[in-house]
């Protein structure tokens, strides 16, 4: 931490609501204004809830976005503060926990979770699962280590699952494809097309893309000057319809869009019937 950590500063963090609330109203106990950061530092409103998610580098970030694909995860509290970690975990005698108090006050520093994220079953029960991500690099560090350990102590008698992650463990085809098509998840309220012009336009692009052979880009171009829209207007209601899963295409290899529109698996409407068909090609 760049500034000095004391107990008048945890009760501060604790009174602003660091590390409480749920889905919209959760709070992360790290913002990235507070720290540091190796890598590049983001703020990305999440699918999930109407909330802005602080993320402190790449490789969380790219985490990021593989929860935000998973229709299963319900929601992703980052950077959790384990603030009961004595009371759940006890004193620790094989590690100095010296190591992790601040040098001039000598205050303990809260522990945290990289990730805390909420799960709903097959059986439609919801769990938590806990994540710490970080560079693999950074583990050749013994007290690294070592707060991981605790970090793993504590989830252990919480009888929550953890995992540490690496960039190692990352598909990073994939996260990249998500960041990509991020950003249109929404596009009422970002853009100038209502929720109805949204609408309209995305079935006919989709229609447009169903047995065409011709190159996605190829398709989004024409779809501009037919419709008479600003240019780059199909390219980003393509990227609408892929982070809506309206249309599927196999995010494990790079969005090449000088492919056939044949790699898409659409979802078309029945506007009579209201009635959704998957075409598999």
């Amino acid at each position: 931490m760049r500034n000095e950590w004391d107990a008048e500063k945890l009760q501060r963090y604790i009174k602003e609501g660091r590390g409480q609330g749920e889905f919209e109203s959760y709070k992360p106990f790290i913002r990235i204004h507070d720290f540091g950061s190796l890598g590049r530092s983001s703020r990305i409103r999440t699918w999930k809830c109407n909330r802005v998610v602080h993320l402190l580098s790449d490789i969380e970030s790219r985490f990021f976005y593989l929860t935000e694909y998973n229709d299963s995860i319900l929601q992703v509290k980052e950077h959790m503060p384990l603030y009961d970690f004595e009371e759940v975990v006890g004193e620790q005698e094989d590690i100095d926990i010296r190591k992790f108090k601040d040098k001039q006050s000598g205050f303990p520093y809260i522990l945290t979770t990289t990730f805390l994220i909420t799960v709903k079953g097959k059986d439609g029960n919801t769990f938590d699962v806990a994540r710490s991500v970080k560079a693999s690099h950074e583990l050749e560090k013994k007290a690294v280590i070592e707060r991981f350990e605790l970090i793993r102590r504590y989830f252990e008698k919480r009888e929550v699952n953890w995992g540490l992650v690496t960039q190692k463990e990352i598909p990073l085809v994939k996260a990249k494809n998500i960041e990509w098509i991020h950003p249109a998840r929404f596009l009422e309220g970002t853009t100038d097309f209502s929720k109805d012009d949204i609408s309209y336009l995305t079935q006919i692009l989709m229609e447009s893309f169903y047995k065409n052979t011709k190159a996605i880009r190829e398709i989004t171009s024409s779809f501009d000057v037919q419709l008479n829209l600003e240019a780059g207007s199909g390219l980003l209601l393509f990227k609408h319809l892929l982070a809506t899963k309206q249309i599927k295409i196999d995010m494990d290899k790079k969005i090449d869009l000088n492919q056939s529109a044949e790699v898409l698996e659409i979802v078309l409407q029945d506007r009579e019937e209201g009635l959704k068909v998957a075409i598999d090609r």
